[in-house]
């Protein structure tokens, strides 16, 4: 079992990046998974959005989970379900099977989240979990730009299905590596936590924590639904090659990379997150506005601006999370109804602007996704007018190990 945190950490971050490699591995073989189905691109995209429907069910009851078996077992479950998505999806090319295939690779992503913060905010001592958090933060932009530059070339050298058998390998790998080398907070026994008496209720009755799980949401909705259309929009709307579109597209995951460590540091060091995040915002709000107008080097700019408002957001939301709890024992619970709202955000949020672009063409839909936006940025703004709250007690103490 490793000693040192940020070896730990770093064991963790490669189960993460690897959830996320498989839930984007579908984006840049689109037409290819159309062709080998028979279905048309618009229903291509729910092996997208499927992915974190099991997130939409499993993110509450996850907490719970957590609680009764410990927070490393469950990383060593997601782990086995992510492998077996991936072999399930190996062995099929019937869409609907496809579909099952991608709810249970989806179980890892609808819990690595809630999993992944539970155990930095065990290995790291108070006040000083936001760059490890907003590092953690950043798995999805990591997989992103890994994603984008290698899926496709690897499909067309070994086959479609090639990226499903590999991906089920790194999973296997990550299984053994949690197992081997992470430790984590004890599981509560049945006596434990009928003294704690943490509640989902309990958890609600905190203002803060719906106003984050809405603009985590509309985050979400934004944020999934580019990395699905980015590379249709320049090749439909702006008429590039597909491999100009495609990294172009990287470029999205490569620019939130920074921006996500900056989150934490930021945080830590100026003890202003709402205000951080309220800017952002404003900033992610005016990249989808911009979004149908672009040209040349604005391209970059539009990827540079969208990417690094994102990772802000997603980062220092989750930080948010687990500081603005009344007790520690809540964490669980505030981040899963915060994963929740943001599972559905990218359910929903690619089909429906692909169905709008459909019927009404590329602004209608860039309009769907700067008013989601713009929610967010309100809901941000809602928050930084209430008191501060009080956090003594919010984080798992260095001496509770």
């Amino acid at each position: 079992m490793l000693k040192n945190r940020w070896s730990k950490f770093a064991v963790l971050y490669v189960g993460a990046v690897a959830v996320s490699l498989s839930q984007l591995k579908v984006v840049p073989v689109m037409k290819q998974l159309a062709l080998d189905t028979g279905m048309p691109i618009s229903d291509i995209s729910w092996l997208m959005s499927i992915f974190t429907i099991s997130g939409i069910f499993l993110a509450i009851p996850g907490a719970t989970l957590l609680t009764r078996i410990g927070a490393k077992r469950l990383a060593v479950i997601l782990m086995g379900c992510l492998a077996l998505g991936n072999v399930m999806g190996a062995l099929t090319s019937n869409f609907t099977l496809l579909l099952i295939s991608r709810a249970v690779e989806g179980i890892a992503f609808s819990m690595i989240i809630m999993v992944g913060i539970v155990l930095i905010n065990y290995w790291f001592p108070e006040g000083k979990t936001g760059t490890p958090i907003g590092t953690f933060g950043i798995f999805s932009a990591v997989g992103s730009l890994i994603g984008m530059n290698v899926t496709l070339p690897i499909v067309e050298q070994l086959g479609l299905k090639s990226v499903w058998w590999i991906l089920a390998g790194i999973a296997v790998l990550a299984l053994v590596l949690f197992q081997w080398l992470l430790d984590g907070p004890p599981k509560e026994s049945a006596a434990e936590r009928k003294i704690g008496n943490v509640s989902l209720m309990e958890a609600l009755r905190n203002s803060r924590t719906w106003l984050l799980a809405l603009a985590q949401g509309c985050m979400a909705f934004v944020l999934f639904t580019f990395i699905t259309i980015y590379p249709q929009l320049f090749t439909d709307f702006y008429g590039l090659s597909t491999e100009s579109a495609n990294f172009y597209a990287s470029l999205f995951g490569l620019f939130g990379i920074p921006f996500g460590v900056m989150a934490g540091y930021l945080v830590d060091r100026t003890g202003k997150p709402e205000l951080l995040t309220f800017v952002s915002y404003i900033l992610l709000t005016l990249s989808c506005v911009a979004a149908t107008f672009l040209s040349g080097a604005l391209y970059i700019v539009q990827i540079f601006v969208l990417s690094g408002s994102v990772g802000l957001v997603s980062c220092i939301i989750m930080i948010m999370a687990s500081r603005f709890v009344k007790r520690k024992a809540l964490i669980g619970y505030s981040v899963s109804f915060i994963n929740m709202i943001y599972y559905i955000g990218i359910v929903i949020g690619a089909p429906l602007v692909l169905k709008i672009i459909e019927k009404s063409g590329w602004q209608a839909g860039m309009n769907l996704l700067s008013v989601a936006s713009g929610i967010g940025t309100l809901s941000i703004f809602v928050l930084m007018l209430m008191k501060q709250p009080a956090r003594a007690g919010h984080q798992l103490m260095e001496g509770e190990k």
